[in-house]
């Protein structure tokens, strides 16, 4: 055999070694970025519901500061009226006493009534026994009425310490907001460049595989697009009929508010947080909801996700307290999901409950 025909097999190895190696290597980067991209995406979405809870955390504890509020200007008012109570009712004792004071110094009962029938003793004496027995039925109103106001005045302290623990809570999920938020805007700052896209499509991926999930759920009467395509920008879609012209008006008042930004604590005109764009939205409809995902869900009638229709909200955490959203039909919601985000059309994530304003 030949120099050359030795040379030329073992060239031909080597190429396809170099090659080989080359095409891993120039795999392996993207494969890294993908899994690099990923985990800031999972980071990115966890911080993110984070935030939103705790934002409802903080709506939550305001909605409850409000209430005690309103409990404490209650029972000051039940207080003033059993404080009115027992004044009335020590006055009507006090003028009683004076009477009898003075019926005591004019000497004794048959002399002061000039008594000149023996039976005149006998309606003198019921008259005594029936002031006597008004006598104790006052003392006995008196007990009462001192009982009450002392069980409002404990009802008035009761409500200023539920006032004052709520506004600590305040001032604590004020202070987690704060500070996963600014987790937030650091785990925003590397999303850049090529990890830019390949976060998108990450996220766009877990969002379809949620939609997915959901729509299982969902009876296919409840989802269809009204003949819409589902491709293309998202704002044009879908085209579901509202169960309702509340549940319409409260739609298009929501998408009358895409794009702009969510920050936690607001409901509007501007900025939004989760709850407050649904309070507003159904406040157009001329239905009033709280701000605060929890008590919305308390408050309404729930439905199965099965029987899900356009305009009802959807809850995410314990007693959706954590998250709510609207639900526009085909399996998709108007939200305003966290902080760096803006209010949006998204796929719908498997929820803890639906809710139905109208």
């Amino acid at each position: 055999m030949n120099l050359r025909k030795k040379i030329l097999p073992l060239t031909a190895i080597a190429l396809s070694t170099s090659l080989g190696l080359a095409t891993a290597a120039s795999a392996a980067p993207i494969d890294t970025k993908r899994r690099q991209a990923a985990a800031l995406e999972a980071s990115i979405s966890a911080n993110g519901a984070r935030i939103s809870a705790l934002a409802e955390q903080l709506n939550g504890a305001r909605y409850r500061v409000a209430q005690a509020q309103a409990g404490i200007a209650e029972a000051q008012r039940r207080t003033e009226a059993a404080q009115n109570e027992t004044n009335r009712i020590k006055a009507l004792l006090s003028t009683r006493a004076a009477t009898i004071y003075k019926s005591a110094t004019t000497g004794s009962p048959l002399q002061a009534a000039n008594v000149k029938k023996v039976n005149e003793i006998g309606i003198r004496s019921k008259y005594a026994s029936a002031a006597a027995t008004r006598d104790d039925a006052l003392l006995e109103m008196l007990q009462r009425s001192r009982e009450a106001l002392a069980i409002q005045k404990a009802a008035l302290e009761r409500q200023k310490a539920a006032a004052a623990a709520e506004r600590d809570r305040v001032d604590a999920a004020k202070a987690q907001v704060a500070a996963a938020n600014a987790q937030q805007q650091r785990l925003l700052g590397q999303v850049k460049g090529e990890i830019a896209t390949l976060v998108a499509q990450e996220s766009a991926r877990r969002a379809a595989a949620a939609r997915a999930a959901a729509l299982r759920s969902i009876a296919p009467t409840r989802v269809g697009t009204g003949g819409r395509s589902r491709t293309g920008n998202p704002e044009l879609f879908p085209n579901v009929p509202a169960p309702s012209p509340r549940a319409a008006t409260a739609i298009a008042f929501a998408r009358a508010q895409l794009g702009k930004p969510y920050r936690y604590a607001t409901s509007g005109p501007d900025t939004y947080d989760c709850s407050g764009l649904t309070m507003a939205a159904w406040r157009a409809a001329g239905v009033s909801l709280p701000h605060f995902s929890g008590a919305q869900y308390r408050m309404l009638p729930h439905v199965p996700l099965s029987a899900i229709q356009p305009g009802d909200l959807v809850f995410y955490g314990p007693n959706g307290s954590s998250h709510v959203s609207l639900y526009i039909g085909g399996g998709m919601v108007i939200t305003a999901p966290q902080t760096g985000d803006v209010v949006k059309i998204s796929p719908l994530r498997p929820p803890m409950g639906v809710g139905r304003p109208g």
